[in-house]
C-alpha cells in the first residue's frame, strides 16, 4: 500500500473561474438555459450543454490581461455524460490565446464512467488562457454541471478517526399496525465528512480559513485520501457554523469541520 495521501479540497474560490475580468466561453452552446458559466456556480441543478456533437469543443478560460494569469494543478468535474457518448478530455494552457503555444496539462482520456472526475496534474505555471478539450466521436451533446481547474488545497492527516464513507438514507419508511415494512419511499443518500485536525498550527488553520472566506457555503470537492483512494471524491457542502478555539495560549487551535453531500 503507498503511503496515504492528506486530505484535500478542491474549491472554486482557489481556481481561476469567475475572476475579475475574465471570460469563460464554449465554442458550442444548446439553445436554452446551457450557459457556460455554470459550470462553476457549485450547483448541481443547472449545466452546460454543447448544442452538438462537433469536436473538437471546447470551453475556453481567458484571465483578461497581461496580468491576469492562473496556475493550475487540479481538474474536477461532476454531473457529466462523458463516458456515456464517448467523449475524451484534456485541459490545456496558453499564452497566445492557442494561436501557435498549446500545450497539454496531462494526457488525455476517457472516463470509465459518469461519476465524478478528478484528474491533478503538475502545475505548469500561471497562464492567461486555459481550455478544457473534449474530443472523440461523440453519440449525443456533452453536458457538465460543474467544471472547475485551479489549485488544490493539502490540509493534513486528521487526527481523530472518521469513516469516509458515513451516509445516511433519507426515506420515509411505511409499517403496519404489527410493525411490517409495507413500503420504502427513498429520497436521496446524504454523504458526511467529520473532520478533526487538533493541535493545528497557524499554517494549517490559515489554508481552512482561506477556504472558508473564499469558498463560503458553497459545494466543493473533497478527497479524504487520494494515494490508495483516488475514486473517494465527494462533492460535499459544510456547516453553517465555523468555530475553531485557539489553545496553548494562542499558539495552536483545535479546528473541525462538518461536512455533507448528496450521494451519487
Amino acid at each position: 500500500m503507498a503511503t496515504w495521501a492528506k486530505i484535500k479540497f478542491y474549491h472554486v474560490g482557489n481556481t481561476m473561474m469567475g475572476a475579475a475580468g475574465s471570460t469563460l466561453t464554449a465554442s458550442s452552446t444548446a439553445s436554452g438555459d446551457y450557459s457556460a458559466a455554470y459550470i462553476y456556480n457549485m450547483l448541481e441543478v443547472n449545466s452546460w450543454k454543447a448544442a452538438n456533437t462537433t469536436t473538437p469543443m471546447y470551453i475556453t478560460f481567458d484571465g483578461g490581461s497581461a496580468q491576469g494569469v492562473y496556475n493550475a494543478d487540479f481538474l474536477a468535474i461532476i454531473g457529466h455524460n462523458l463516458a456515456t457518448i464517448g467523449g475524451t478530455i484534456t485541459l490545456q494552457y496558453s499564452t497566445d490565446n492557442f494561436a501557435a503555444d498549446i500545450n497539454d496539462a496531462f494526457t488525455g482520456f476517457a472516463p470509465a464512467t459518469d461519476a465524478v472526475i478528478l484528474k491533478e496534474f503538475t502545475a505548469p505555471g500561471a497562464k492567461r488562457y486555459w481550455r478544457l478539450k473534449i474530443t472523440g466521436t461523440l453519440s449525443a451533446a456533452p453536458y457538465m454541471a460543474i467544471c472547475i481547474w485551479g489549485n488544490k488545497v493539502e490540509l493534513d492527516y486528521a487526527s481523530a478517526s472518521f469513516d469516509p464513507y458515513e451516509q445516511d438514507v433519507k426515506a420515509q419508511v411505511n409499517l403496519s399496525q404489527g410493525g411490517y415494512v409495507t413500503g420504502i419511499h427513498t429520497q436521496y443518500t446524504e454523504r458526511s465528512l467529520n473532520l478533526r485536525f487538533d493541535d493545528a498550527d497557524s499554517a494549517l488553520y490559515a489554508k481552512v480559513k482561506t477556504w472558508w472566506d473564499s469558498s463560503g457555503l458553497k459545494n466543493f470537492f473533497a478527497a479524504w485520501e487520494t494515494a490508495n483512494n483516488p475514486n473517494d471524491v465527494y462533492l460535499m457542502r459544510p456547516d453553517t457554523r465555523f468555530s475553531n478555539p485557539l489553545k496553548l495560549g494562542g499558539a495552536y487551535r483545535d479546528i473541525s469541520i462538518q461536512l455533507k453531500g448528496r450521494k451519487e
